[in-house]
């Protein structure tokens, strides 16, 4: 492998309806999560130039807004499931009859041409993880689902060409929203969702002299607004004097252009 290997990454869909994620390098492509239909990922990979064949597909966790359409869509393109041990037993009769493999928690392994770390978040699933995917040319970190940043995701990020960072609600949103109390406080708690104030002091800590995409991810569409995300982590961005960064929002249950990095 060398550095000309580009990344080319798309959100299909980010939001409580669904969530999945196209990501190519290194001439492996990869997808993170399967929260639609396959017939409907079918259509979205369409859309994409050279999306396929899809090597592999990975789950962050078992959540239906994350998983449910990962069985059917590894039978239709005939790509393995990847998950950790907590993951695949708790997704269950989802990927019965399918093709799967179990990575560990914390232990890098290769797909293809790259190669994958899942590391912890936490977040109210059996064992849920981010994503970092390398290849000699570049670095991207996901992590869609948490409640609280850590210094295993800091570290991970620092030195990402693109972090896809989980900005679900607003404070202020949330509090005066029609969500029941018991839902507020699953959202709240430490093993919810990322606010985008939490967000927003993630991106300042990891932000370096050299360009940076951030990718703000699984919006509420009731406790969010798009532009009042990117503008929270923009302006938080500006008061540090940090011009490197690139800070994209995907709106509720959206879908992002094809994104490239030579």
């Amino acid at each position: 492998m060398t550095s000309s290997h580009s990344f080319r990454l798309r959100i299909l869909r980010s939001g409580s309806s669904g969530n999945a994620i196209f990501l190519e390098a290194a001439g492996t492509r990869l997808i993170i999560d399967v929260g639609l239909p396959a017939e409907v990922m079918a259509r979205e990979l369409d859309s994409i130039p050279g999306a396929s064949p899809i090597t592999a597909i990975l789950l962050t966790h078992e959540h239906d807004d994350h998983a449910k359409g990962a069985g059917a869509l590894s039978r239709l393109l005939d790509a393995p499931v990847l998950a950790n041990a907590g993951t695949l037993a708790a997704a269950g009769d989802l990927l019965a009859g399918v093709s799967t493999e179990r990575f560990v928690t914390g232990v890098p392994f290769r797909v293809g041409g790259v190669q994958v770390e899942a590391f912890p978040v936490p977040h109210d699933a059996v064992e849920p993880v981010g994503f970092v995917v390398s290849d000699n040319g570049g670095r991207m970190v996901i992590a869609t689902d948490l409640g609280g940043v850590t210094d295993d995701l800091l570290a991970r990020a620092r030195d990402a060409d693109a972090l896809i960072l989980e900005a679900n609600y607003d404070l202020r949103l949330l509090s005066v929203s029609p969500y029941p109390w018991f839902l507020k406080n699953r959202i709240l708690s430490p093993t919810g969702h990322l606010s985008n104030d939490a967000a927003a002091r993630a991106v300042v800590e990891v932000a370096s002299d050299r360009p940076q995409t951030v990718f703000l991810v699984h919006l509420s569409d009731i406790n969010n607004l798009t532009p009042l995300a990117r503008d929270t982590v923009q302006w938080a961005l500006e008061r540090e004097g940090i011009a490197a960064v690139r800070v994209e929002a995907v709106r509720p249950n959206g879908t992002s252009p094809l994104w490239e990095m030579q």
